[in-house]
Parts: structure tokens; C-alpha cells; sequence
């Protein structure tokens, strides 16, 4: 995953679980944008197996991915 400057956020990997955010499961090769998060700033992110989480400016949660474990947070 990459944050830019700009707050957007670009994932590409594996994505067996969703841990891309992209809406389906399919593998990335080249970075596609996180459109779920379009419009709104990111200003931080991190990434676990297979699961990942970012925040935004306006303090909005946001989690995807592999939840086997509560690791999403619902």
C-alpha cells in the first residue's frame, strides 16, 4: 500500500482476503486506487496479515479485509 501526499490511497499485491480495499479479490500488479476512499484524506494506514486499516482527516475509521480473528473491530 502507498499513501501520497495528497491523501490518496494505492494498494497492488495479493488479495486473496480483500486486504486490498478494492471491492473484489482479485490480485493487483500495478497500484489501482483505493476508491472507497475517494474524496476523503487519508492520513494514516497500517497493514497486517492480510488486513489492513486507515484513518482519515476527519478522524473516520476505516478496516477491510481477513476478519477470522475480530481483527476488524465488528
Amino acid at each position: 500500500m502507498a499513501l501520497l501526499g495528497d491523501g490518496s490511497l494505492y494498494a497492488w499485491g495479493q488479495n486473496s482476503s480483500g486486504q486490498l480495499g478494492i471491492g473484489n479479490l482479485d490480485n493487483q500488479f500495478v497500484p489501482v486506487c483505493i476508491s472507497a476512499l475517494r474524496g476523503s484524506k487519508v492520513i494514516d494506514l497500517k497493514g497486517g496479515h492480510r488486513h489492513a486499516m486507515a484513518i482519515t482527516a476527519q478522524y473516520d475509521l476505516y478496516a477491510w479485509g481477513n476478519n477470522n480473528k475480530g481483527q476488524l473491530g465488528n
